[in-house]
């Protein structure tokens, strides 16, 4: 990779628990690798002190780590989109605040991007290789959401929601200015933008460790993932928004 930058963005929402733990394990990990980077973290209107926790460490961290905020909240795609105006690298990973999908993983992922000359690698709980630990009804959710995902746009994955993605700057730019779900679905219609461009992505296997007691995503969210989802259908093959590629 050479010494080529690379972002991490990470969208936080109430995780003063959890965001300097996240930070520190970030920054030891890129040392680690002796590649050049920066973390990049957006405050999603949080109503906890995550942003003031991160602010006054920001002397203590090693001046590659910067955070920005907005009120109120809006959503995790809608502060990506957002926090993609602030990064400067050649590549740009999503990493999301809970540790449950560790940053050590990006070695894995920077291969996998090198080998198969790919554009965007996903994290994916559905393949073979993942080792992962979350409720059974987690499970059922995510593999009948692949089922309406595949039947519906016939996408070279299994997995779209996973929140630890690595892309080329090029490519996301590319796709990330069509962008309208500010929530959930947001990563699909980022990868439905995506592959319609021919870009190419690849999925990697992952080691996820839920840390909640109980996740964030609701009956209520299910219903509004869906409604997203039907939406970008819309959008995708009757008003045909996404056809024309932006310069």
């Amino acid at each position: 990779m050479g010494q080529e930058k690379i972002s991490i963005l990470i969208p936080a929402f109430n995780e003063e628990d959890n965001i300097i733990l996240t930070v520190k394990e970030t920054i030891a990990v890129f040392d680690n690798l002796g590649e050049d980077y920066e973390v990049v973290i957006i405050d999603d209107g949080s109503n906890d002190n995550t942003y003031h926790i991160v602010n006054k460490e920001l002397g203590r961290l090693n001046g590659k780590v910067k955070i920005e905020r907005y009120i109120p909240n809006r959503g995790k795609g809608f502060a990506i989109k957002y926090g993609f105006g602030f990064v400067t690298g050649d590549y740009v990973l999503f990493l999301d605040a809970d540790l449950d999908l560790h940053p050590s993983l990006i070695g894995n992922f920077l291969s996998l991007m090198k080998r198969e000359k790919a554009d965007i690698v996903i994290g994916s709980k559905m393949h073979k290789d993942s080792v992962i630990n979350y409720p059974a009804s987690r499970r059922f959710y995510c593999t009948g959401y692949y089922f309406l995902v595949r039947l519906l746009f016939g996408l070279p994955v299994k997995d779209t929601q996973t929140g630890f993605k690595l892309f080329r700057y090029n490519a996301l730019k590319t796709g990330i200015q069509k962008i309208i779900v500010k929530k959930y679905a947001f990563d699909l219609e980022l990868l439905v933008v995506l592959n319609g461009y021919r870009y190419k992505i690849v999925e990697c296997p992952i080691c996820l460790r839920q840390s909640r007691k109980y996740g964030r995503v609701r009956l209520k969210d299910v219903f509004n993932i869906f409604w997203d989802t039907m939406a970008i259908f819309y959008r995708f093959y009757i008003k045909k928004y996404y056809d024309r590629k932006i310069a």
